[in-house]
């Protein structure tokens, strides 16, 4: 499934995928559970857990996966409020751009 933007929450299966593309400016937000979020293009992933929430800063694919145990996201347009900010994370063997 590729939703551009729905407010609905969405129930994903332990290990469960949703593709979002081209997402950049839509916040995920993790109601219930862990969700593990990829970016193309992004050297780093990122961590949502419950009550957090992340706004998408890439173009291209996002991966939005439920690691371990079932969780509940919305994805929706982002809102003016306070930012959003998962904890990211540097993939072991991911090349990174040199300094």
């Amino acid at each position: 499934m590729t939703p551009r933007f729905n407010p609905i929450p969405r129930h994903l299966r332990a290990r469960e995928v949703l593709n979002i593309r081209d997402g950049r400016g839509l916040t995920v937000r993790c109601l219930t559970g862990a969700l593990w979020i990829t970016q193309e293009g992004d050297t780093d992933d990122v961590m949502v857990r419950s009550g957090e929430c992340f706004e998408l800063d890439r173009a291209g694919l996002a991966l939005v996966s439920a690691p371990m145990e079932p969780a509940t996201v919305v994805v929706e347009k982002a809102s003016r409020g306070a930012p959003c900010a998962g904890q990211r994370y540097a993939v072991p063997g991911r090349l990174r751009p040199a300094a």
